[in-house]
């Protein structure tokens, strides 16, 4: 009787024995994904249960793909006789990258499939809104980004920008950049990678992902994520599944005037002194200073109608802060704390991000990952 461990989504079944020995090799690679050490065929055999000649075969197939390579032997002491071969997943048969594309500056990073940062690239701007200035400076960022790299390595890239995305992956709408959508600067970005599957998300989307992976999301099931500075948004969790939508709006209440979200970035830079910019402010806000700090507990002000609210609606375990205020994210904290909890039925933790400024990036790469392990290795 033919034997299989099946890693493929539910629904495909191994009827032939070209099908079996293709979920088998599935099982081992995913296996072998796991962690980033050398497995022996034996090994590899007593972890999936598949006998040694079927893990012989599937490491056969992988290797051939290229998911797969032979490492080095490991030197057992005390024991005589030929080593025995170890395998190892290649996570450098590819690379992906995630870039978040805001309002004010982008940060780009690229891994390799194990979702090691190989590159980073982060450029600040007083203000991307322009459609040409957007595709000038996301052109500089992906040259730097791939700089020195086999592009036909490069197998997935992710944008996070700050739009509506349906879940086709088209931006329905934008407020906030609509030259991007007027002017095709998103197909103009998918041009870039002719070889490549190209992805958008919504920015506060992807850090709520990025959140769940690596960050305070880990364990929960119902979270609410904001995005706090020049750009404000929302994403939450909803037993444990990354909330959308129909349309992909799910948590886009910025336009609403009944939130106090429309006016709060323009009131937030209007309270920073000329020659100052919001990053030293948020930093030295961080430090304690009564001015910076006075800056940051208004914007926790301005913006808690609409926490408020949307905290009455999911009921989170807890709300996790991002964005442009993370240099003075406990100072925000614990002011968006005092005017909201009084107005709640019961209190809800309110903590900074774990993730950091990188989220919205490391959420796009968790995106771009995914399409890989889906429909590059075939893994469920």
């Amino acid at each position: 009787m033919d034997e299989t461990v099946s890693t493929l989504p539910n629904g495909v079944v191994g009827s032939t024995p070209g099908m079996l020995r293709l979920i088998n090799s599935r099982a081992i690679l995913a296996e072998l994904f796991r962690d980033d050490g050398s497995h022996t065929v034996t090994e590899l055999s007593r972890t999936v249960g598949l006998s040694r000649p079927t893990v012989e075969a599937a490491l056969a197939d992988l290797v051939e793909e290229g998911w797969v390579t032979e490492a080095e032997a490991i030197a057992t002491p005390n024991k005589a006789g030929r080593r025995a071969k170890r395998f190892r997943a290649d996570a450098a048969a590819g690379s992906v990258l995630g870039v978040d594309l805001g309002l004010h500056g982008i940060v780009g990073l690229r891994s390799d499939l194990r979702g090691q940062q190989l590159a980073r690239v982060e450029e600040v701007y007083t203000d991307l809104a322009s459609a040409e200035q957007a595709w000038d400076s996301v052109q500089d960022v992906v040259r730097r980004l791939v700089e020195g790299t086999d592009p036909s390595r490069l197998l997935a890239a992710t944008f996070g920008v700050p739009a509506v995305v349906d879940r086709s992956g088209e931006i329905d709408y934008t407020v906030a950049v609509p030259q991007w959508v007027e002017r095709r600067v998103p197909g103009r970005i998918g041009d870039l990678f002719p070889d490549s599957a190209t992805f958008f998300d919504n920015d506060a989307k992807l850090a709520a992902t990025a959140e769940a992976m690596w960050g305070r999301f880990r364990g929960v099931q119902d979270g609410l994520y904001l995005v706090m500075g020049r750009q404000i948004g929302a994403a939450f969790l909803v037993d444990g599944v990354l909330a959308r939508g129909a349309r992909g709006a799910a948590g886009e209440t910025g336009g609403l005037a009944v939130t106090g979200w429309p006016g709060a970035p323009a009131r937030l830079e209007a309270r920073i002194a000329p020659g100052s910019d919001l990053e030293s402010v948020m930093v030295s806000a961080g430090r304690g200073e009564a001015d910076a700090v006075a800056v940051v507990r208004a914007l926790a002000e301005d913006v808690a109608p609409g926490v408020v609210q949307l905290i009455a609606t999911i009921d989170p375990e807890v709300v996790v802060v991002g964005g442009e205020v993370l240099p003075a994210a406990a100072v925000f904290c614990d002011a968006l704390t005092e005017v909201v909890t009084p107005q709640l039925r019961h209190p809800v933790e309110i903590v900074p991000s774990t993730v950091g400024r990188d989220a919205v990036a490391r959420g796009a790469l968790a995106r771009s990952l995914t399409h890989v392990r889906t429909s590059h290795m075939g893994l469920g």
